[in-house]
């Protein structure tokens, strides 16, 4: 069996890929939801065999409910699609690129750093092949909708552009579930056989909303993407543990600026992972590190002169 059942028709199902630990989410409402369908290995297998044990088959798939536009979580779209050619796709219109341009969300995501940093193109490669394929978003979410799936089960809409700038969260509020997405990401993703990825956020303050919003939205389990399901009381251990991270990492980012006076993203990523070791240096780390930098300048404690960060000093 690897479906868990977190409230009456809504079920998760355990869906690892290479190395990486990943749940969908399946909502059995009149329209048959799967809230992320993961990468195209994952819906054509995991997604399908737990279908299966839920009596449901990909075709029967009605509305395919992407959190963001990365492709650990968009990239089973086209699978579907496959066996169902008018199965809906929804995501939040700030993703809607990601969704449905593999190329586009490879440039911003991964190559927006070049030349401080690139990743090899065998990893672009990769990147490509998980996305799957290219497929239009058909429904768009905003903040505040209710997605009424029938028989009793909707989905609340939360916009929390702190992960993606089109991150959403799902709350059913008759089961008491939480879908979070990548929104959660404590102390980041642990991987089995890399380097573990960063925390990865974009906007700070956006981040530290989403955590608000979680603490406080009355859940009592919580479905997230890698790490798994969780109670509400372990979910308040992970909310936690982000607050905890997002204060620290302030303090060591700013530090290894203020040692250094002067530096490049490049050099400010160095400090990071001698700080951080588990860590890999790619687009996770690169993505919040920048994202506290942004903020450092618009507080005027750092400035972007050319292609390197200033200390500037703490404000008063």
């Amino acid at each position: 069996m690897i479906v868990e059942t977190l409230a009456p028709g809504v079920h998760a199902i355990d869906a690892p890929f290479e190395d990486v630990p990943l749940q969908i989410y399946v909502v059995e409402g009149t329209r048959l939801t799967v809230i992320d369908p993961g990468v195209p290995e994952t819906a054509a297998g995991r997604l399908a065999e737990g279908l299966r044990e839920l009596g449901h088959r990909l075709a029967d798939v009605e509305l395919l409910i992407n959190t963001h536009g990365h492709h650990d979580h968009r990239g089973g779209n086209g699978v579907v699609a496959e066996h169902n050619p008018d199965v809906a796709i929804a995501a939040h219109p700030a993703d809607v690129a990601w969704v449905s341009d593999t190329e586009r969300y490879i440039a911003e995501e991964y190559l927006r750093f070049r030349p401080a940093w690139e990743p090899p193109a065998e990893a672009v490669d990769r990147i490509r092949r998980l996305c799957g394929a290219d497929l239009p978003v058909t429904v768009e979410l905003a903040h505040g909708d209710e997605i009424d799936l029938g028989g009793g089960h909707v989905l609340s809409v939360e916009h929390i552009p702190a992960h993606t700038d089109g991150s959403v969260a799902l709350l059913h509020r008759a089961g008491k579930v939480l879908f979070t997405g990548d929104a959660l990401q404590a102390r980041g993703t642990p991987l089995q056989r890399r380097a573990d990825f960063f925390p990865n956020y974009r906007h700070v303050e956006e981040y530290r909303r989403s955590l608000d919003f979680f603490a406080g939205c009355g859940a009592e389990i919580v479905g997230t993407a890698h790490t798994g399901v969780c109670t509400a009381h372990r979910a308040a251990q992970l909310v936690a543990e982000s607050r905890r991270f997002a204060d620290e990492y302030a303090a060591v980012i700013e530090a290894a600026l203020a040692k250094a006076g002067s530096a490049t993203v490049s050099e400010l990523s160095r400090a990071t992972r001698e700080h951080y070791p588990r860590y890999d240096d790619g687009s996770p780390l690169l993505n919040t590190m920048c994202a506290y930098l942004t903020d450092m300048c618009d507080v005027g404690t750092a400035r972007l002169d050319g292609d390197r960060f200033t200390w500037l000093g703490t404000t008063s």
